[in-house]
């Protein structure tokens, strides 16, 4: 491993749970095969990505219809039309 590498995987997060909640992630690690931190990790990773695809997402959706109720407004211009 190089130094910088090393000094990447330097960074070290904690936090703190209740007894249940660390028997909870514990099981679930288990299933996957995975440590503890592993686990974490990998859920933390995954919910950071659907957070920032969900939010680039939304901001093209606002891009091309501004209001929440432009959608619904114009299907029923449209189904008034008919």
């Amino acid at each position: 491993m190089t130094a910088s590498a090393h000094d990447d995987l330097a960074r070290k997060l904690e936090f703190q749970t209740t007894q249940d909640q660390e028997l909870l992630i514990q099981k679930a690690a288990e299933l996957q095969g995975l440590t503890v931190d592993q686990y974490i990790l990998c859920a933390v990773l995954d919910r950071a990505e659907r957070d920032l695809y969900t939010d680039a997402a939304t901001r093209d959706w606002e891009e091309i219809y501004p209001t929440s109720a432009e959608p619904l407004t114009t299907m029923l211009g449209v189904l008034g039309e008919l």
